[in-house]
């Protein structure tokens, strides 16, 4: 807790105004962190409110995580205090647009389909595609580097960023990178602060770079009757002259939540969707190509076409949203090298039912990146269910290590997460990683104890 709670809603009620501060228990706690439940909420409404929201909360003592569309809040360990949590939902304007120059400066809170939106008006696009997209924001999408099925072309949102601005934990705002494409001068600041899910600072605005929108997109959904005939196809597309934007695996679990979105009898086996994009008769020759891939490894094939392609690839990224809602769901996260993604998928099916475990997956088949979401079977339920995920993860997290892979909770209950650590063991580079900690944030004032190690 902060040394002195009133002390510090009197300075931030100067900053923000008091309509935009809550400390009321039923309101905090939808913004409670792996279940600790904040004890304000403050919602600044420029980047010069969030330095001096920060550097209140810092001359206070008060832990702060800051808070975009909530899509990567359950990523991590339990933070060790969260006093108040600095939502950025007011931080939505586009800064700066240049559709000539492809690049476009948005604030952090701005939503990430709104941007979509605007940006199309002028045929441009950022090709990124992360789950939960309605809500994810484009400060989340950089703080948690979330991605989905298009980074199999496109990469990830560290392929995307020139520029941003940060307040750092003390309140000072800095200035990473520009806002051009061609940008060499000093180092890459930028990439200390994607993926630091806080720790280091909030950032408050992003520079990234766009494309112009394709002139068709179609999808072919394979099929097949076991997982072996479409990791043959996997293996084939990625040793052919075939460049899909998107390349996913699907298990039957997941087929079955997609049978309504992706239709044509879609359940009980293995898919493979390849997706496309670019001029029409490039699209015309890669669909044809996939179709006859498919059809010699004994899958059935369905063609999605522009609008139809689109909706299912929706549908794809957010399949875990169709699986019921259950306290005890895991959602895992693992990398794996990408000739081991097949494999990995039929290892995590076979360790769930060891444990009793029911296992839902979905994986970017070209990226070695596989979605995995755990349930208690049908009977198993309450504390009991607890220790055979916390075995399931562990036993899965040695065999990606062991491949040189990872695996990362993405979502868990505040019980799983007591038994396990969401992260994993740190590697080689942790002691660097801590010092930054150190020198960036010497109070632990941004999301303490949440990210790798307890940082």
């Amino acid at each position: 807790m902060p040394h002195d709670l009133a002390s510090l809603w009197r300075r931030l009620e100067d900053i923000v105004g008091n309509s935009h501060m809550d400390a009321d228990p039923e309101s905090t706690s939808a913004f409670a962190v792996d279940g600790l439940v904040p004890s304000l909420t403050v919602r600044p409404g420029t980047q010069d409110e969030v330095a001096e929201v920060v550097s209140a909360c810092a001359a206070e003592g008060a832990a702060l995580v800051p808070w975009g569309g909530g899509t990567a809040m359950g990523t991590g360990n339990r933070p060790e205090r969260v006093d108040v949590v600095v939502r950025l939902d007011r931080l939505d304007r586009i800064v700066e647009f240049d559709p000539d120059n492809l690049c476009v400066t948005v604030e952090a809170g701005m939503p990430l389909a709104r941007l979509q939106e605007l940006i199309a008006e002028k045929k441009v696009l950022l090709p990124l595609d992360p789950p939960d997209g309605a809500r994810v924001t484009v400060g989340g999408l950089v703080a948690a580097n979330l991605s989905g099925p298009r980074r199999l072309q496109h990469g990830t949102i560290r392929d995307w960023v020139l520029g941003m601005r940060v307040v750092l934990p003390d309140g000072e705002r800095i200035r990473c990178g520009g806002r051009v494409i061609k940008n060499v001068s000093g180092y890459d600041m930028n990439k200390l602060f994607i993926r630091s899910f806080g720790t280091l600072g909030i950032v408050t605005e992003v520079t990234v770079k766009l494309l112009p929108m394709p002139a068709a997109q179609a999808s072919v959904m394979g099929l097949f009757p076991d997982l072996s005939g479409a990791a043959a196809v996997v293996e084939k597309v990625l040793a052919s002259f075939l460049l899909p934007e998107a390349l996913d695996l699907l298990d039957p679990g997941a087929l079955d939540l997609l049978a309504p979105a992706l239709g044509h009898g879609a359940t009980g086996g293995f898919a493979l969707v390849a997706g496309f994009t670019g001029s029409r008769e490039v699209v015309a020759r890669q669909v044809r190509d996939m179709e006859v891939l498919i059809a010699e490894w004994g899958g059935t094939t369905h063609l999605f076409q522009e609008a139809d392609s689109v909706r299912a690839w929706a549908a794809i990224t957010d399949v875990f949203r169709a699986l019921p809602e259950d306290p005890l769901r895991v959602l895992c996260t693992m990398a794996v090298p990408i000739g081991r993604t097949a494999g990995t998928m039929a290892s995590v099916r076979v360790r769930a039912a060891e444990q009793g475990l029911t296992a839902t997956l979905s994986a970017h088949a070209g990226s070695g990146i596989l979605r995995a979401a755990f349930r208690p079977t049908h009977g198993s339920s309450g504390e009991g269910a607890i220790p055979g995920m916390a075995a399931a993860i562990e036993i899965l997290r040695g065999e990606a290590a062991a491949v040189g892979g990872s695996l990362v909770i993405q979502e868990a209950s505040p019980r799983l997460k007591e038994r396990i650590d969401a992260w994993g063991r740190p590697g080689s580079g942790f002691a660097t990683m801590r010092r930054i900690k150190v020198e960036f944030d010497p109070q632990r004032v941004c999301s303490p104890g949440r990210f790798l190690g307890g940082i």
